[in-house]
Protein backbone atom coordinates (compact mmCIF):
# COMPACT_ATOMS: atom_id res chain seq x y z
CA UNK A 1 0.00 0.00 0.00
CA UNK A 2 3.21 2.15 -0.26
CA UNK A 3 2.28 3.78 -3.32
CA UNK A 4 -0.33 4.18 -5.34
CA UNK A 5 0.84 5.29 -8.17
CA UNK A 6 -0.86 1.70 -9.97
CA UNK A 7 -3.97 2.05 -8.07
CA UNK A 8 -5.65 0.80 -11.38
CA UNK A 9 -3.57 -2.10 -11.47
CA UNK A 10 -4.33 -2.74 -8.10
CA UNK A 11 -7.35 -2.73 -8.94
CA UNK A 12 -7.28 -5.03 -11.85
CA UNK A 13 -5.21 -7.83 -9.99
CA UNK A 14 -7.24 -7.33 -7.49
CA UNK A 15 -10.69 -8.20 -9.66
CA UNK A 16 -8.55 -11.17 -11.71
CA UNK A 17 -7.87 -12.56 -7.89
CA UNK A 18 -11.03 -12.71 -6.84
CA UNK A 19 -13.00 -13.27 -9.58
CA UNK A 20 -14.97 -10.33 -9.62
CA UNK A 21 -16.77 -8.63 -12.68
CA UNK A 22 -18.16 -5.50 -13.68
CA UNK A 23 -18.79 -3.43 -16.27
CA UNK A 24 -19.85 0.75 -17.24
CA UNK A 25 -20.61 2.38 -14.47
CA UNK A 26 -20.55 -0.41 -12.16
CA UNK A 27 -16.90 -0.93 -12.66
CA UNK A 28 -16.46 2.97 -12.47
CA UNK A 29 -17.92 2.82 -8.95
CA UNK A 30 -16.43 -0.31 -7.45
CA UNK A 31 -12.90 1.60 -8.75
CA UNK A 32 -13.76 4.71 -6.32
CA UNK A 33 -14.57 2.32 -3.47
CA UNK A 34 -11.20 -0.01 -3.96
CA UNK A 35 -9.37 3.82 -3.82
CA UNK A 36 -11.10 4.96 -0.56
CA UNK A 37 -10.51 1.52 0.89
CA UNK A 38 -6.75 1.57 0.17
CA UNK A 39 -6.77 5.37 2.05
CA UNK A 40 -8.75 3.49 4.61
CA UNK A 41 -6.66 0.67 5.12
CA UNK A 42 -3.23 3.04 5.43
CA UNK A 43 -5.27 4.84 8.03
CA UNK A 44 -6.19 1.14 10.27
CA UNK A 45 -2.40 0.59 10.00
CA UNK A 46 -1.34 3.59 11.57
CA UNK A 47 -3.45 2.68 14.06
CA UNK A 48 -2.93 -0.64 14.97
CA UNK A 49 -1.33 -1.30 18.25
CA UNK A 50 -0.56 -5.15 17.47
CA UNK A 51 1.37 -6.66 14.49
CA UNK A 52 -1.54 -6.61 11.96
CA UNK A 53 -0.83 -5.85 8.50
CA UNK A 54 -4.10 -4.28 6.75
CA UNK A 55 -4.60 -4.10 2.66
CA UNK A 56 -6.12 -5.75 0.09
CA UNK A 57 -8.91 -8.41 0.76
CA UNK A 58 -11.28 -9.44 -1.10
CA UNK A 59 -13.76 -7.08 0.13
CA UNK A 60 -12.22 -3.94 -1.01
CA UNK A 61 -14.96 -3.62 -3.48
CA UNK A 62 -17.83 -3.31 -0.72
CA UNK A 63 -18.36 0.02 1.44
CA UNK A 64 -17.77 -0.62 4.99
CA UNK A 65 -22.13 -0.64 5.38
CA UNK A 66 -22.36 -2.93 2.17
CA UNK A 67 -19.86 -5.23 3.92
CA UNK A 68 -21.44 -4.60 7.54
CA UNK A 69 -25.07 -5.28 5.89
CA UNK A 70 -23.62 -8.85 4.10
CA UNK A 71 -21.31 -10.03 6.87
CA UNK A 72 -21.16 -8.60 9.79
CA UNK A 73 -25.06 -9.72 10.81
CA UNK A 74 -24.78 -10.69 14.07
CA UNK A 75 -28.09 -10.19 16.05
CA UNK A 76 -28.03 -9.44 20.09
CA UNK A 77 -30.17 -12.38 21.72
CA UNK A 78 -34.11 -11.29 22.25
CA UNK A 79 -36.48 -13.30 24.24
CA UNK A 80 -34.12 -16.06 24.80
CA UNK A 81 -34.38 -18.57 28.06
CA UNK A 82 -31.61 -17.47 31.01
CA UNK A 83 -27.88 -18.29 30.12
CA UNK A 84 -26.39 -20.76 32.57
CA UNK A 85 -23.15 -19.08 33.57
CA UNK A 86 -19.95 -21.32 35.07
CA UNK A 87 -16.85 -20.76 36.98
CA UNK A 88 -13.91 -22.70 35.26
CA UNK A 89 -11.65 -24.54 37.34
CA UNK A 90 -8.05 -24.32 37.06
CA UNK A 91 -6.93 -27.60 34.75
CA UNK A 92 -3.17 -26.58 35.56
CA UNK A 93 0.09 -25.36 34.46
CA UNK A 94 -1.73 -23.85 30.86
CA UNK A 95 0.95 -24.09 28.20
CA UNK A 96 2.02 -20.46 26.40
CA UNK A 97 0.35 -21.54 23.58
CA UNK A 98 -2.29 -23.71 22.81
CA UNK A 99 -4.08 -24.98 19.31
CA UNK A 100 -6.82 -27.29 18.45
CA UNK A 101 -5.96 -27.97 14.73
CA UNK A 102 -2.87 -29.60 16.02
CA UNK A 103 -5.28 -32.47 17.57
CA UNK A 104 -7.93 -32.38 14.76
CA UNK A 105 -10.61 -31.22 16.46
CA UNK A 106 -10.99 -27.82 13.76
CA UNK A 107 -12.90 -28.66 10.58
CA UNK A 108 -11.95 -27.73 6.78
CA UNK A 109 -12.36 -24.19 5.73
CA UNK A 110 -15.55 -23.00 5.15
CA UNK A 111 -17.10 -20.22 3.48
CA UNK A 112 -20.80 -18.22 4.45
CA UNK A 113 -20.99 -16.42 0.88
CA UNK A 114 -23.08 -13.67 1.02
CA UNK A 115 -25.12 -14.93 3.32
CA UNK A 116 -24.81 -13.59 7.00
CA UNK A 117 -24.97 -17.13 8.65
CA UNK A 118 -21.62 -16.55 10.54
CA UNK A 119 -24.23 -17.50 13.98
CA UNK A 120 -24.53 -20.31 12.24
CA UNK A 121 -21.38 -21.10 11.72
CA UNK A 122 -19.53 -20.61 14.64
CA UNK A 123 -22.27 -22.57 16.58
CA UNK A 124 -21.88 -25.94 14.78
CA UNK A 125 -18.20 -25.75 14.43
CA UNK A 126 -18.27 -25.51 18.61
CA UNK A 127 -20.26 -28.85 18.24
CA UNK A 128 -18.63 -29.76 15.88
CA UNK A 129 -15.03 -29.70 18.26
CA UNK A 130 -17.15 -31.31 20.86
CA UNK A 131 -18.28 -34.14 19.35
CA UNK A 132 -14.75 -34.97 18.35
CA UNK A 133 -14.09 -34.84 22.02
CA UNK A 134 -16.62 -37.51 22.72
CA UNK A 135 -15.60 -39.82 20.50
CA UNK A 136 -12.48 -39.69 22.09
CA UNK A 137 -13.85 -40.10 25.15
CA UNK A 138 -16.66 -42.99 24.30
CA UNK A 139 -13.91 -44.82 22.88
CA UNK A 140 -11.96 -45.23 25.63
CA UNK A 141 -15.25 -46.44 27.51
CA UNK A 142 -16.25 -48.65 24.88
CA UNK A 143 -14.46 -51.91 26.09
CA UNK A 144 -18.14 -53.69 27.34
CA UNK A 145 -20.13 -52.12 24.29
CA UNK A 146 -21.62 -54.09 22.04
CA UNK A 147 -19.31 -54.95 19.00
CA UNK A 148 -20.64 -52.90 16.34
CA UNK A 149 -21.07 -49.76 18.38
CA UNK A 150 -17.49 -50.35 19.11
CA UNK A 151 -16.64 -50.49 15.11
CA UNK A 152 -18.42 -47.26 14.37
CA UNK A 153 -16.58 -45.39 17.24
CA UNK A 154 -13.04 -46.83 15.69
CA UNK A 155 -14.06 -45.55 12.68
CA UNK A 156 -14.57 -42.36 14.15
CA UNK A 157 -11.67 -41.78 16.11
CA UNK A 158 -9.16 -39.03 14.90
CA UNK A 159 -11.48 -37.72 12.56
CA UNK A 160 -14.31 -34.73 12.45
CA UNK A 161 -17.83 -35.20 12.16
CA UNK A 162 -18.85 -32.75 9.53
CA UNK A 163 -21.75 -31.92 10.70
CA UNK A 164 -24.27 -29.47 8.99
CA UNK A 165 -25.12 -25.87 9.65
CA UNK A 166 -27.37 -25.41 7.03
CA UNK A 167 -30.07 -27.60 9.28
CA UNK A 168 -29.78 -24.79 11.57
CA UNK A 169 -30.28 -21.60 9.15
CA UNK A 170 -33.58 -23.32 8.08
CA UNK A 171 -34.74 -24.81 11.39
CA UNK A 172 -33.97 -21.74 13.86
CA UNK A 173 -36.57 -19.74 13.77
CA UNK A 174 -35.08 -17.64 16.61
CA UNK A 175 -32.60 -15.84 14.57
CA UNK A 176 -33.15 -15.05 11.50
CA UNK A 177 -31.17 -17.11 8.84
CA UNK A 178 -28.74 -15.17 6.30
CA UNK A 179 -29.94 -11.72 7.79
CA UNK A 180 -28.08 -12.76 11.35
CA UNK A 181 -28.53 -14.30 14.41
CA UNK A 182 -26.87 -15.26 17.82
CA UNK A 183 -25.08 -18.50 18.65
CA UNK A 184 -26.59 -19.29 22.01
CA UNK A 185 -29.86 -19.23 20.11
CA UNK A 186 -28.35 -21.77 17.33
CA UNK A 187 -27.83 -24.29 20.50
CA UNK A 188 -31.00 -24.04 21.55
CA UNK A 189 -32.46 -24.93 18.23
CA UNK A 190 -30.38 -28.01 18.32
CA UNK A 191 -31.87 -29.09 21.89
CA UNK A 192 -35.12 -28.67 20.16
CA UNK A 193 -34.33 -30.62 17.03
CA UNK A 194 -33.04 -33.42 18.80
CA UNK A 195 -29.58 -33.29 17.13
CA UNK A 196 -27.64 -32.62 13.80
CA UNK A 197 -27.14 -34.48 10.82
CA UNK A 198 -23.71 -34.77 8.79
CA UNK A 199 -23.34 -31.75 6.21
CA UNK A 200 -23.07 -34.74 3.18
CA UNK A 201 -26.77 -35.49 3.84
CA UNK A 202 -28.10 -31.53 4.67
CA UNK A 203 -25.22 -29.51 2.38
CA UNK A 204 -25.35 -25.84 2.51
CA UNK A 205 -26.41 -23.74 0.25
CA UNK A 206 -26.05 -19.82 1.20
CA UNK A 207 -29.73 -19.23 1.71
CA UNK A 208 -32.42 -19.88 3.74
CA UNK A 209 -34.97 -23.03 3.07
CA UNK A 210 -38.06 -24.45 4.54
CA UNK A 211 -36.53 -26.99 7.77
CA UNK A 212 -35.94 -30.24 6.07
CA UNK A 213 -34.41 -32.42 9.32
CA UNK A 214 -34.50 -36.01 9.71
CA UNK A 215 -34.30 -37.39 13.23
CA UNK A 216 -33.77 -41.10 11.23
CA UNK A 217 -30.27 -39.72 10.31
CA UNK A 218 -28.91 -37.31 13.54
CA UNK A 219 -25.25 -38.45 14.20
CA UNK A 220 -25.12 -35.15 17.02
CA UNK A 221 -26.35 -33.70 19.76
CA UNK A 222 -26.12 -31.51 22.63
CA UNK A 223 -28.24 -31.11 26.36
CA UNK A 224 -27.20 -27.66 26.89
CA UNK A 225 -24.69 -24.42 26.14
CA UNK A 226 -23.23 -21.87 28.63
CA UNK A 227 -21.59 -18.28 28.76
CA UNK A 228 -18.13 -18.35 29.93
CA UNK A 229 -17.02 -15.48 32.21
CA UNK A 230 -15.06 -12.53 30.75
CA UNK A 231 -11.75 -13.33 32.54
CA UNK A 232 -8.89 -14.45 29.78
CA UNK A 233 -7.39 -17.39 31.86
CA UNK A 234 -10.75 -18.96 32.82
CA UNK A 235 -11.27 -18.68 29.30
CA UNK A 236 -8.08 -20.36 27.99
CA UNK A 237 -8.44 -23.41 30.80
CA UNK A 238 -11.93 -23.14 29.59
CA UNK A 239 -10.80 -23.95 25.81
CA UNK A 240 -7.72 -26.19 26.72
CA UNK A 241 -9.91 -28.61 28.60
CA UNK A 242 -13.29 -28.91 26.43
CA UNK A 243 -12.45 -27.57 23.04
CA UNK A 244 -13.08 -25.08 20.28
CA UNK A 245 -15.24 -21.95 21.63
CA UNK A 246 -18.23 -19.85 20.07
CA UNK A 247 -16.65 -15.94 20.08
CA UNK A 248 -18.86 -13.18 19.50
CA UNK A 249 -16.57 -9.96 18.26
CA UNK A 250 -15.98 -6.46 16.72
CA UNK A 251 -15.20 -7.57 13.04
CA UNK A 252 -15.54 -4.32 11.26
CA UNK A 253 -11.49 -4.44 11.05
CA UNK A 254 -11.27 -7.50 9.24
CA UNK A 255 -12.64 -6.16 5.92
CA UNK A 256 -9.04 -5.12 5.58
CA UNK A 257 -6.98 -7.55 7.79
CA UNK A 258 -4.56 -9.83 6.04
CA UNK A 259 -2.33 -11.50 8.84
CA UNK A 260 -0.62 -10.70 12.08
CA UNK A 261 -2.12 -9.96 15.55
CA UNK A 262 -5.42 -7.81 15.94
CA UNK A 263 -4.80 -5.22 18.63
CA UNK A 264 -7.01 -1.96 17.47
CA UNK A 265 -7.49 0.86 19.40
CA UNK A 266 -10.66 0.98 21.45
CA UNK A 267 -12.64 2.67 18.99
CA UNK A 268 -12.56 -0.25 16.36
CA UNK A 269 -13.17 -3.07 19.15
CA UNK A 270 -16.24 -1.49 21.22
CA UNK A 271 -18.07 -3.94 23.39
CA UNK A 272 -20.97 -2.26 22.06
CA UNK A 273 -20.56 -3.23 18.54
CA UNK A 274 -20.08 -6.66 19.12
CA UNK A 275 -21.46 -7.87 15.11
CA UNK A 276 -19.32 -11.38 14.09
CA UNK A 277 -19.35 -14.90 15.36
CA UNK A 278 -16.58 -17.00 15.16
CA UNK A 279 -14.51 -19.97 16.53
CA UNK A 280 -11.76 -19.64 19.00
CA UNK A 281 -9.49 -22.28 18.61
CA UNK A 282 -6.77 -22.02 20.72
CA UNK A 283 -3.88 -19.24 22.18
CA UNK A 284 -0.31 -17.94 22.69
CA UNK A 285 1.57 -14.97 22.58
CA UNK A 286 3.66 -13.08 20.58
CA UNK A 287 5.86 -10.03 20.89
CA UNK A 288 4.87 -9.75 24.58
CA UNK A 289 1.18 -9.69 23.16
CA UNK A 290 -1.62 -12.18 23.81
CA UNK A 291 -4.08 -13.75 21.74
CA UNK A 292 -6.86 -15.49 20.82
CA UNK A 293 -6.41 -18.28 17.48
CA UNK A 294 -9.60 -17.65 15.61
CA UNK A 295 -11.19 -19.84 12.88
CA UNK A 296 -13.30 -17.31 10.63
CA UNK A 297 -16.01 -18.52 8.04
CA UNK A 298 -15.14 -16.34 4.83
CA UNK A 299 -12.91 -18.90 3.19
CA UNK A 300 -9.06 -19.86 2.69
CA UNK A 301 -8.48 -16.48 0.76
CA UNK A 302 -9.20 -14.39 3.71
CA UNK A 303 -6.75 -13.92 6.11
CA UNK A 304 -4.34 -16.37 7.43
CA UNK A 305 -6.27 -19.03 5.42
CA UNK A 306 -9.24 -18.32 7.07
CA UNK A 307 -7.88 -18.06 10.69
CA UNK A 308 -6.55 -14.63 12.55
CA UNK A 309 -5.12 -13.58 15.66
CA UNK A 310 -7.21 -11.00 17.98
CA UNK A 311 -5.71 -9.44 21.33
CA UNK A 312 -6.65 -11.04 24.49
CA UNK A 313 -6.90 -7.53 26.13
CA UNK A 314 -9.99 -6.89 23.81
CA UNK A 315 -13.52 -7.48 24.89
CA UNK A 316 -15.43 -10.45 22.85
CA UNK A 317 -18.43 -12.45 24.33
CA UNK A 318 -17.79 -16.62 24.79
CA UNK A 319 -19.95 -19.27 24.85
Amino acid sequence: LDEFENEYELYENFKAEYKKNYEGREDGKRFKIFKDNLLKAKMYQRLERGTATYGVTQFFDLTEEEFRRLYLTYKSPNGHKPISRIHVQKVGQLPSYFDWREYGAVGPVMNQGQCGSCWAFSAVQNIEGQWFMKIHRLLSLSVQARPIYQQILQLLAGTLLCILLQEVVDCDHADHGCSGGFPIHAFECVQRLGGLELAVQYPYVGYRQYCQADPRYFIAYINGSVVLPKDSEQIANFLARFGPLSVVLDARLLQYYQSGILNPSAEYCDPEELNHAVLSVGFGTDQGIPYWIIKNSWGEQWGEQEFFAYSAHKPILWA
